[in-house]
């Protein structure tokens, strides 16, 4: 961890967004649509590189060219979140987040529990208090209004060299839209005396491992495609490409309330490594942390309970096919409140009452 930072130099990070940005005000004018979206383009074009939730600008790399970036998701805890607030977890830890001396905290999703309701508890309880540039890949959750009353297709960050995309992977139900896909393409063969050193693509859905058999049967509950996604066919062969010149990192953020660790890092070929990272207001809650230097990345973790952790990379395929099964133990203890959790939520009674209806009318049809 660094103690102090050397003077920055002219050369930092900037954040271009589109100029065509998708509405998520359901039901409302067209009007008041495309004004919105005239004034958050104005916003972002007469300042680049600033975050729409805490008002920051992204600092440069320091004179080395060496850059801090903190990452996390599900930053709304456990599901069963009702409080409008992020994850006790999450901010029972601000003083060392903002200790941490980041250029840049980057959310892999789910952001909120309900965006347009609990955004002014957001505002009071973590934005203005977090002392870093913040920015989300939009998550399931976070497509209400109040996100910043339209969701970004995609952002682009520069840092020096590397380039930080941030997709929305909620668009079209988990298939890269072909705006995103050109982005993709625009990267493979870049400029001589511009190439990339790394590429980070931030998303919700971890969208590379829904088809492929080394990883779908470890991320269950998993927010996924009904239909399929576009990864294998348009998304990988262009990865591949970008992977000829670059590291490439795809990192995201949707993991089940029975994932065994809030980290998963595998190095799934020459040059691309899988990522995921969300917390979930649990014993396990940690961020990851990427050291960028200008010739290697070096990750680490900061656990939000106090818990020793391992490097990131522990946390691979094989560990957590190791931890399938090896859950804790059950307490009897609480046995009367998961039956009252069970009974008082509305699932269960739709669930009671689809079984009825199904029995009454296999009834009827056998008496027949």
């Amino acid at each position: 961890m660094r103690k102090e930072r050397p003077t920055p130099h002219a050369g930092g990070c900037t954040l271009d967004l589109p100029t065509g940005l998708r509405s998520s005000f359901f039901g409302r004018s067209s009007v008041k649509h495309v004004a919105c979206s005239l004034l958050l383009v104005f916003a972002f074009s007469a300042s680049a590189q600033r975050s729409r939730f805490t008002g920051l600008q992204v600092p440069p790399a320091d004179s080395t060219g060496y850059y801090r970036i903190l990452i996390g998701g599900h930053f709304h805890g456990e599901s069963t979140n009702r409080s409008g607030y992020p994850a006790s977890t999450l901010l029972a830890n601000l003083d060392t987040i903002n200790s941490l001396g980041a250029n840049l905290f980057l959310s892999t999703g789910d952001l909120f529990m309900d965006a347009e309701k609990d955004r002014e508890r957001y505002e009071r309880a973590f934005f203005s208090k977090l002392k870093v540039p913040f920015f989300n890949a939009p998550g399931n959750h976070d497509l209400a209004g109040a996100v910043g009353d339209e969701v970004v297709e995609m952002g682009r960050i520069q840092c020096g060299t590397d380039i930080i995309l941030i997709l929305n992977t909620e668009v079209n139900d988990g298939s890269l839209s072909k705006r995103s896909i050109d982005q993709l393409q625009a990267i493979i063969a870049p400029p001589s005396d511009s190439a990339s050193a790394r590429v980070i693509i931030i998303s919700h859905r971890p969208i590379w491992a829904e088809d492929d058999p080394q990883y779908s049967d470890l991320f269950k509950d998993n927010t996924r495609s009904l239909t399929g996604t576009n990864f294998e066919k348009d998304v990988y062969p262009i990865l591949e490409k970008i992977a000829e010149h670059a590291h490439l990192y795809w990192i995201s953020g949707s993991l089940g309330g029975q994932a065994p660790s809030s980290i998963f890092f595998q190095q799934h070929a020459p040059n691309i490594t899988f990522i995921q990272c969300a917390i979930r207001d649990e014993p396990r809650d940690a961020l990851l942390i990427a050291d960028v230097y200008p010739d290697s990345v070096h990750w680490s973790a900061l656990s939000l309970t106090g818990q020793a952790l391992k490097a990131p990379e522990t946390y691979d395929a094989a560990w957590w096919r190791k931890q399938t099964g090896r859950g804790e133990s059950f307490n009897w203890r609480l046995l009367p409140y998961m039956i009252k959790t069970t009974v008082t939520h509305a699932a269960f009674w739709w669930g009671a009452a689809f079984a009825l209806v199904l029995v009454f009318m296999v009834r009827r049809f056998l008496r027949r």
